[in-house]
């Protein structure tokens, strides 16, 4: 909070000269309420004891690992859970947060501050590096692998927050850390938390149904009910029923929770709104689908009809790209939720692991090749007059082909379009 939160604004006073009046401004609920220690921290009892075990590792003098993870949506109390740990075995907290700024200067100041045992006061501190999921992909690449090496040197304990555990970026870096998984917070949590700060704040309740309806519309989010809570009652001083008025929050599902509602939605107007909650371009989330129909419909006439319609999507997908004509993404939106959803003969009942699109992996796993066949074609397209796609698909299979039987041959036939080592090497 900044100095600009204490002071109102300059008037003039009688006398014609400006004045300001220091004043307290009123910090928001979610803050002043804060858990203070671990005992505060509501929801996730198992996961707490696992933070616990961890940090008395610490004490020891022998992690199994420097770094602990903890993740889960928005609102769970990650970063509650982490400063009231710190408090709570005396260490003091030095935070960053990984989308402020450039990658490489941050895992510079992490390493920096990894080397250290001790803050400016004497005591032991821990490093809580908040939103790793924000640390930049393109821009500085590498740097997952560079905070994972951070790690294995750092000599103070590190604690990683973030709401995106399935990020691709992150593969390399779980492993080097306990992982701790914060689940969305129960209503009934919820509304005992909010009847808690009524009672401190001084206001009284007229109906419970009142506090059940803010702790429902915030879906497991604990700081956003709180932040409800303070809009309607803060002010007030009873909480009555017919006071509270919220609109349904937009939130976001991830991609398996999408699959699961399509492939067992029973209504229609449903299942084409899983579409506008998920952040997922179309063309990735066709190839999610493509790879779990198989393991979601179990008959050959299920699997039948979900993929015709899911290749129908398919078409309207790319014609939307050679048209630029958008209003085909009705059709892609409909065949992909509607059409495979409704495909199934009946509900599947029991429980199903979707597995990660293998086009995808393989797309990532051999992205570095194609980056290099694409600059190489873009050089020798000029040349030979022909069309990158056409030079990848037939002409680099030959040279390479000629390379291995006559490397010299082969370095002639590349000679005139000016490659340089690293590409040349490619044939190799």
């Amino acid at each position: 909070m900044t100095l600009a939160n204490w002071i109102e604004p300059t008037k003039a006073d009688d006398s014609g000269t400006n004045s300001a009046k220091p004043r307290k401004r009123e910090l928001p609920w979610s803050e002043k309420y804060r858990p203070e220690s671990l005992i505060d921290v509501v929801g996730n009892p198992s996961s707490i004891e696992d933070v616990k075990k961890w940090a008395a590792q610490w004490a020891t003098g022998k992690p199994k690992k420097k770094a602990l993870l903890i993740y889960g949506r928005v609102g769970t109390g990650k970063t509650s859970l982490a400063y009231s740990l710190a408090k709570e075995v005396g260490w003091d907290v030095i935070e960053m947060n990984a989308s402020d700024k450039r990658s490489s200067e941050f895992v510079e100041q992490i390493a920096g501050l990894g080397s250290q045992t001790r803050s400016f006061t004497g005591a032991k501190k821990v490093i809580l590096v908040e939103e790793i999921d924000g640390l930049s992909g393109v821009a500085d690449r590498g740097a997952t692998q560079a905070l994972a090496d951070v790690i294995k040197k750092t000599e103070a304990p590190m604690i990683l927050t973030s709401n995106d555990i399935d990020d691709k970026k992150l593969s390399g870096l779980k492993v080097y850390c306990e992982q701790v998984q914060l689940k969305k917070i129960a209503p009934g949590v919820i509304v005992k938390v909010l009847k808690d700060i009524l009672e401190k704040e001084g206001v009284g309740i007229e109906d419970i149904s009142a506090l059940q309806k803010i702790a429902d519309n915030a879906d497991g989010d604990l700081r956003s009910a709180i932040n409800d809570l303070q809009a309607i009652a803060q002010g007030e001083t009873i909480l009555k029923k017919d006071s509270v008025f919220l609109e349904q929050r937009d939130r976001q599902i991830d991609v398996y929770k999408a699959m699961q509602r399509i492939f067992r939605c029973t209504d229609y107007a449903q299942c084409r709104r899983v579409i506008w909650d998920l952040d997922e371009e179309p063309r990735n989330f066709i190839a999610w689908l493509d790879e779990n129909i198989p393991v979601e419909y179990k008959t050959v006439p299920e699997r039948a009809k979900a993929f015709n319609n899911l290749s129908r999507a398919d078409v309207f997908l790319g014609r939307v790209t050679i048209r630029q004509y958008w209003g085909f993404l009705r059709y892609v939106n409909d065949l992909m939720t509607v059409g495979v959803g409704f495909a199934k003969d009946g509900p599947n009942f029991g429980f199903s692991q979707y597995n990660f699109p293998s086009l995808i992996r393989k797309m990532g796993m051999t992205r570095g090749k194609r980056a290099k066949e694409g600059a190489i074609s873009g050089k020798m397209s000029p040349v030979v007059h022909e069309s990158k796609r056409r030079i990848i698909n037939d002409y680099l299979p030959l040279v390479q082909k000629v390379y291995a039987k006559n490397r010299a041959a082969g370095e002639a036939m590349v000679s005139k379009f000016g490659l340089d080592a690293e590409e040349l090497e490619y044939f190799a």
